[in-house]
């Protein structure tokens, strides 16, 4: 699939969690509405079938650690359980064609994450969707909470996921802090 298409809707939302914590939203989106854009509805056929995009993912994680270089901020680990986390939340976003960090039936992005086994204190997810893995980071890191959740010091492992349906690439960055293993003390 062409890397550079045409931009239709672009839409941003962004959530900050931590645990035990009210989350604060941020999220900005253009809303469309009148007679063309109702017909348009009328008439739409459902999104094809969606694409994974590995090379995607891989460049966004570049562009990330790039980002948190320049900063002086250690480089973020790509974990595959988080991935898997936001592979699946991607698929519902792409089913439902909306951007959202909860769904109706689905466990919250705490749980979600930590359903992961991973060991935390403090999530993020960004949200996004764009014509492009650059223009989706460009767009991220023009957002004041979504560039926050980037370069967080905080946040040392990452879960990207980046999947095309028709022409949007669905963009799921789940950001978590990896709290070190627990190991038994030894016995004299």
């Amino acid at each position: 699939m062409p890397r550079a298409l045409a931009v239709s809707l672009a839409l941003l939302a962004v959530i900050r969690l931590s645990t035990g914590q009210q989350p604060a939203a941020i999220a900005s989106r253009d809303v469309y509405s009148g007679p063309a854009f109702t017909a348009a509805l009328a008439t739409r056929t459902p999104s094809p079938i969606s694409i994974e995009d590995p090379e995607a993912e891989q460049e966004l994680l570049a562009l990330a650690n790039q980002s948190r270089g320049a900063a002086g901020i250690q480089p973020l680990q790509l974990d595959a359980s988080l991935n898997d986390a936001a592979r699946t939340h991607a698929r519902m976003m792409i089913e439902r064609e909306q951007l959202s960090h909860h769904f109706d039936g689905e466990p919250t992005l705490v749980q979600r994450l930590l359903d992961t086994g991973l060991r935390t204190d403090h999530v993020a997810e960004n949200v996004a969707f764009n014509a492009s893995a650059e223009k989706a980071f460009e767009a991220l890191m023009q957002s004041p909470g979504h560039r926050r959740n980037l370069l967080d010091r905080s946040f040392n492992t990452a879960g990207v996921v980046a999947i095309w349906s028709g022409h949007r690439l669905y963009v799921v960055q789940d950001f978590a802090h990896r709290l070190p293993a627990i190991t038994p003390a030894s016995l004299p």
